[in-house]
């Protein structure tokens, strides 16, 4: 009889609600679209820009990441950046897409024999290198770090550009890269280009499901021990395999993690969460402004429980510094507790005009 009493209800109500009661607004933009007349490629090719929150009010700089079959990635990077922005594992980006066009004939580094679509890399990396990053560089603001992010051909392509262009890129994430490709030549490349190349300031991320196919999983095991064996000096890298995950659902995952790691030197350190200086604080908080964009900023999760520490601690000039860098980092946030927070910490130090005026 329940069921039956809420059914009646729900059509009762459907008919009380007409058409007229709903009205259309303006759709939510998640990217722009733009077509580079390529000399390079020989054709008109296409990229999409997703810009984060705040870029239009604002003038920060950003990082950019560089992302290979950019359609069918960018919606759900975008989604990854909004949620990692907002609790402070990764700064605000600019995502870029690349869309492909021939995937195999763009992405692989030569020719394999018998086939004739294949080997045009070296193209695709020009095109990238001499188009695409320089039309985003003078159309909107960046910082001038650069991140690749490609999956499967993409991932092959992503090493290769990596050999190619070793300063090209500041980060990779690589995943489930087909390095099966010409018999494995990627990695046979790897001894003497790291031999080469005994400093890179680089952070890389190799990602894959556990349920791809197992050559493809050692193939990316072999390549991960050459960078570990050659140990370049400024090289961060971590290699994840993903539970539950094939070759076409781990980049959802592997792209999350990538960006989380990446990053993940904007958290502070735990030395100077120990042993807290003023002085240590900022310095952190600008070097990650500096490397990241002018929007970089850690969590208030962070800033907010530091803050009371010190003030537990008796430390009230710390806990001044930390919630006025909270205050300043999410002022677009529009939250009065910020200004609470902050004139708490100037009342315990004692400088009442400056608790005054936040109370106010």
């Amino acid at each position: 009889m329940r069921n039956i009493a809420i059914v009646a209800l729900l059509a009762m109500f459907s008919m009380a609600v007409r058409a007229s009661d709903f009205h259309e607004i303006e759709p939510i933009q998640l990217t722009d679209q733009f077509v580079i007349d390529s000399g390079v490629m020989a054709d008109a090719r296409t990229i999409v820009v997703s810009l984060p929150d705040g870029y239009e009010s604002g003038n920060h700089s950003y990082p950019v990441i560089y992302m290979l079959d950019g359609m069918q990635n960018i919606f759900h990077a975008a989604g990854t950046r909004d949620v990692l922005t907002r609790t402070g594992d990764m700064p605000p980006v600019i995502l870029v897409g690349l869309k492909s066009v021939n995937r195999n004939l763009d992405m692989t580094p030569s020719r394999m024999e018998g086939n004739a679509q294949s080997g045009n890399g070296s193209k695709l990396l020009a095109h990238i290198r001499d188009e695409v990053i320089p039309f985003v560089e003078q159309t909107y603001r960046t910082n001038g770090y650069r991140v690749l992010a490609g999956h499967s051909l993409g991932g092959l392509f992503a090493a290769y550009a990596l050999f190619e262009e070793p300063d090209l890129f500041d980060a990779e994430i690589i995943m489930s890269p087909a390095l099966w490709w010409n018999e494995e030549e990627m990695i046979k490349r790897g001894p003497a280009f790291f031999s080469e190349h005994p400093t890179l300031e680089k952070s890389l991320f190799f990602g894959i499901g556990e349920d791809d196919g197992y050559g493809m999983r050692q193939e990316l095991k072999r390549f991960v021990a050459e960078v570990k064996e050659a140990n370049p000096k400024g090289v961060r890298l971590q290699h994840r395999e993903f539970d539950g995950e094939g070759h076409m659902s781990a980049p959802l995952r592997a792209f999350y993690h990538g960006v989380k790691f990446i990053f993940s030197d904007m958290h502070l350190p735990e030395a100077l969460m120990n042993k807290f200086t003023v002085d240590g604080f900022l310095e952190h908080e600008r070097f990650i402004q500096k490397k990241y964009g002018t929007a970089a900023r850690q969590s208030q999760e962070i800033y907010v429980p530091i803050g009371y520490a010190l003030i537990e601690k008796g430390d009230f000039d710390g806990a001044v510094a930390v919630f006025k860098r909270n205050e300043e980092a999410y002022a677009g946030n529009r939250y009065p507790r910020n200004n609470a927070w902050l004139a708490n910490a100037y009342e315990k130090a004692g400088q009442l005009e400056n608790a005054l005026k936040e109370y106010q």
